[in-house]
């Protein structure tokens, strides 16, 4: 099973914090007596952080039972032996929370198209793709290992016929989209941080959105590190950095960040 090293930030800003928080208690515990302030205050802090994600979550409509086989089955899938020219790890999977919120946003626009840019395990292509008003989706994935991982739940949720995965360079495939005349009505990046201001642009320049489409961005808070920087995180912060300052900048698109998870974008074309 693959594992993050011992000293990982978190897959949030809120984990970030929430490892900072903990490290600061096991600090204090050498210095003050138990019944500091100090330690009733950062007690406090941490209830309110660390129980925030499971409220949500327990007070949310359930996500697809099949995620819960999916993501059993990421986690006990040995990655670093898949032999991919890229790194994979269980954190890329966006979680059955963030699938239950992708859904909703589905509903609210009514779209009928989606487009996926990065896939990984599937988790949201199925759940998208189980919307009953949604009739296709798009995802491209860079790994071919990950398409033959995901189609047997794709057949399992019964929406195999629905889903159409391309593999290769997400590039050169949304040129092929936009020779091909397709258009979306939303579209969801979450794939390698570095092209995500390509993705953003191409989308928008090949028309591939449809009138008042919408496109959703993950990780755009990228636990913390645009505006909280640390070392580990300096390769993926740039993209993030240039993909948010491109988005807010871009009249084609009203914008607003929500600090789901770890920062979800929805940039809406006018």
């Amino acid at each position: 099973m693959s594992q993050q090293p011992t000293d990982w930030l978190g897959d949030t800003p809120a984990e970030r914090i929430s490892k900072l928080l903990a490290r600061l208690d096991t600090k204090l515990a050498a210095s003050l007596s138990p019944g500091d302030e100090a330690f009733s205050l950062l007690s406090e802090a941490r209830a309110v952080l660390d129980g925030m994600d499971g409220y949500m979550e327990q007070h949310s409509t359930p996500y697809p039972p099949i995620l819960d086989e999916m993501m059993r089955a990421i986690d006990t899938t040995e990655w670093a032996a898949v032999g991919s020219e890229i790194t994979l790890a269980p954190n890329m999977c966006a979680g059955g929370y963030e699938a239950g919120v992708l859904c909703m946003m589905a509903k609210m626009c009514g779209a009928r198209r989606i487009l996926e840019i990065g896939m990984f395990a599937g988790t949201t292509t199925v759940a998208l793709a189980l919307v009953p008003e949604v009739e296709q989706v798009v995802s491209l994935e860079y790994e071919p290992f990950l398409r033959d991982f995901a189609k047997p739940f794709f057949e399992r949720a019964g929406v195999e016929d629905k889903i159409d995965v391309r593999v290769g360079d997400a590039r050169e495939t949304l040129k092929v989209l936009h020779d091909e005349g397709l258009g979306f009505d939303m579209v969801f990046i979450d794939a390698d941080k570095g092209g995500y201001p390509t993705y953003f642009k191409s989308i928008l320049d090949f028309g591939l959105l449809a009138p008042k489409g919408i496109i959703v961005l993950d990780n755009t808070l990228y636990k913390g590190t645009p505006y909280a920087p640390h070392e580990v995180f300096d390769d993926g912060v740039a993209g993030i950095s240039e993909v948010n300052r491109l988005a807010r900048t871009d009249d084609r698109v009203d914008v607003v960040i929500l600090p789901i998870r770890d920062g979800i974008t929805i940039a809406r074309r006018r």
